[in-house]
């Protein structure tokens, strides 16, 4: 399976070395905040980051973004929560709709009794409606995660993947978001999902009101949901 992936990335990279025909740049900037106070549960702060960037290419489409999240609360018996996600995802299409994807994910949580996970993966997916106004895509595949944890051996195993991305342009100004993810592997499954309504106030500047979800069912079960408004940039 290593293998495999290996030369995937490396046949992605070469072509994408040599695919300049065709070829363009897409990115969004986001970042968002919340603050809230409570009689008991005191005040808190929400932060939200995330840059990405899309390269299309005769033949390939890149996907690269960086996230992280953050909460702050003046309790001191409570451990604040900071997470920070890196993806790089790479599809060919060999059909009109049919494409098939390399995918390579880092994570650090510092809630987690791991130092980092490490995902890679090979799978295959459809654009199961595409409109003007609604453009669905889905994709499986099979792939290997790295636990790296901070007490105990590090854990590697097989895991199955199920992902989504859904977007909806409600009006010229007006577009909704949702995407997500699931990881099973014989240790846990991690579900994440993102919500995000984004409208308009310029031609690269938007107002954007965000819900990041991420449940993982293993020996924590662990579940959390963070609600954002922010400004969204996009170049």
């Amino acid at each position: 399976m290593r293998r495999l992936l290996v030369m995937g990335l490396m046949i992605s990279a070469n072509t994408w070395a040599n695919d300049t025909s065709k070829e363009r740049w897409q990115g969004n900037v986001d970042v968002g905040y919340i603050s809230s106070m409570g009689t008991t549960s005191g005040s808190k702060d929400t932060f939200r980051g995330k840059v990405s960037a899309t390269h299309t290419g005769s033949y390939w489409v890149n996907i690269f973004s960086a996230e992280g999240i953050g909460v702050r609360d003046d309790i001191p018996t409570t451990n604040d929560t900071e997470r920070y996600l890196l993806n790089l995802k790479s599809r060919h299409f060999f059909a009109e709709y049919n494409f098939f994807t390399l995918r390579a994910q880092w994570e650090k949580d510092l809630l987690s009794a791991s130092e980092y996970q490490l995902i890679a993966s090979l799978g295959l997916g459809r654009e199961i409606i595409k409109t003007k106004d609604h453009h669905l895509k889905l994709e499986t595949g099979i792939g290997t995660r790295h636990n790296e944890r901070r007490v105990l051996v590090p854990n590697r195993e097989t895991i199955g993947l199920f992902s989504w991305d859904y977007d909806w342009k409600i009006n010229p100004n007006t577009k909704f978001l949702h995407k997500g993810t699931i990881e099973s592997g014989d240790s846990n499954v991690v579900t994440r999902v993102t919500t995000q309504l984004k409208q308009n106030i310029t031609k690269v500047i938007a107002l954007t009101v965000s819900h990041d979800y991420k449940h993982d069912n293993g020996d924590i079960n662990k579940r959390e949901g963070l609600m954002s408004v922010g400004l969204n940039y996009q170049f």
